[in-house]
């Protein structure tokens, strides 16, 4: 894909305001430039196939009427979507996703695909099958945005059974959706990115790296760049803090613009951890500045369903586990501010700001209270299981200084019930 405010679709809209062919352009740039100009130049960096080196660029600002800072920064925009477009393999190796997998995601198989085995039952449901319209089309986005809502308070091998049986709808509509196909691509995408996260949460990271793949292939079908950054943001958690980084740095690219302040507040937030986490303090503090900034502009209840958690709460708990990290000053003032917005709140995102308020408390010292607030983490991880939460219990554990009587106790507690 061309990127959309790169130097291809600059340079096209320019020469197509001017009335000029590519040829005329060229032999524009020709006279100005007093050099050959190949009129096929003009469809590579146009198609971005090949983008103007810094030779070129004072010639293109006269020839196109623009400056040549102008030029600068739409080559280093398409160079940013190339590198965005490199990382998506990470999570779109075709090495590893088999063509049959392809096709039965893409819905270019038979209807209900893995349902119907016979093929007189394939021509059947093909024939007999729903037509998709506007208000089938509504219903089914509305039940994805549903299944990221309830994700919050739902078991996730609960949640993978729904998802499961939803997916598996919205495959099977895909190929008759018509002028719906995009809408419903990108239900699928998000349905199997969330999917991916319930199969992680249950401990299967083979399955949740397949789901991750295909949540992304829907979302480059559908030419819906959000779908993508969903995806990169739960795959951060499963792989090494320094590519995690990359991840989310790139995903943070796939929602520019109005109406995805909260989506940047999060995956900023998560790249803040990760910097935090290789030791690169800056940063980390750029990060967290970016996913402050961007909640000031954020309304999680008008934006994407997949965003809702990213609450005050959650924003603070990600500054409280970067400046824990970091042995931050502001650590045990991020920690208390966590829980005074958290209040009661008992859904899943309760175990992330419980177990970072904890962590926070013991960091900077203040153990009786990192004590205190870690029961309550116990009892939240406890009544929410989850791969990462048993995870987060285990590194409180190892944390807690063993001297302290009552953090000796809570440790012994949290191995007892994660070997139980």
């Amino acid at each position: 894909m061309i990127s959309p405010d790169g130097v291809g679709h600059l340079l096209r809209g320019l020469r197509e305001a001017a009335g000029y062919t590519r040829a005329e352009q060229a032999a524009l740039l020709e006279r100005i430039g007093d050099r050959f100009v190949d009129p096929d130049n003009i469809k590579r960096w146009e198609t971005e196939k090949r983008l103007p080196i810094p030779d070129w660029h004072e010639l293109i600002a006269c020839g196109y009427g623009i400056s040549v800072d102008e030029v600068r920064k739409a080559v280093a925009a398409s160079r940013r979507h190339r590198r965005l477009a490199s990382m998506a393999t990470l999570l779109e190796d075709d090495q590893e996703v088999l063509p049959v997998e392809r096709r039965e995601f893409l819905g270019v198989s038979a209807l209900a695909a893995g349902a119907v085995i016979e093929p007189w039952g394939r021509l059947t449901a093909a024939v007999t099958g729903p037509r998709v319209g506007s208000e089938m089309t509504s219903q089914l986005v509305d039940t994805t945005a549903d299944m990221f809502v309830r994700g919050r308070h739902l078991p996730a091998q609960l949640l993978a059974e729904r998802l499961a049986g939803h997916l598996e709808t919205l495959t099977a509509l895909i190929p008759r959706a018509g002028a719906h196909r995009t809408a419903l691509l990108v239900a699928a995408g998000e349905t199997a990115a969330l999917a991916g996260w319930a199969a992680y949460d249950t401990g299967n990271v083979k399955t949740a790296l397949h789901y991750y793949k295909a949540a992304a292939l829907a979302g480059r079908e559908a030419g819906h760049p959000p779908v993508m950054a969903l995806t990169m943001g739960y795959a951060s958690y499963a792989t090494d803090a320094g590519k995690a980084r990359e991840m989310l740095a790139a995903a943070q690219s796939h929602v520019r613009g109005p109406g995805y302040a909260t989506a940047r507040t999060w995956l900023a937030g998560r790249e803040a951890e990760e910097a935090a986490a290789v030791g690169d303090r800056e940063g980390a503090l750029r990060s967290l500045d970016r996913a402050n900034t961007a909640y000031d502009y954020a309304d999680p209840d008008a934006e994407q369903a997949w965003v809702r958690f990213c609450r005050r709460p959650r924003l603070d708990s990600l500054m409280v586990s970067t400046y824990a990290r970091l042995c931050h000053p502001d650590l045990e003032r991020a920690a208390q501010d966590s829980l005074d917005h958290l209040g009661d709140d008992t859904s899943m995102t309760a175990v992330a700001v419980l177990s970072d308020a904890a962590t926070g408390y013991v960091v900077s010292g203040e153990v009786d209270q990192g004590v205190e607030v870690g029961r309550r983490f116990v009892e939240a991880a406890t009544a929410n299981p989850t791969t990462i939460g048993r995870k987060r219990l285990a590194a409180l554990s190892d944390l807690l200084p063993l001297q302290h009587s009552a953090a000796r106790d809570l440790s012994e507690h949290i191995r007892a019930s994660l070997a139980a």
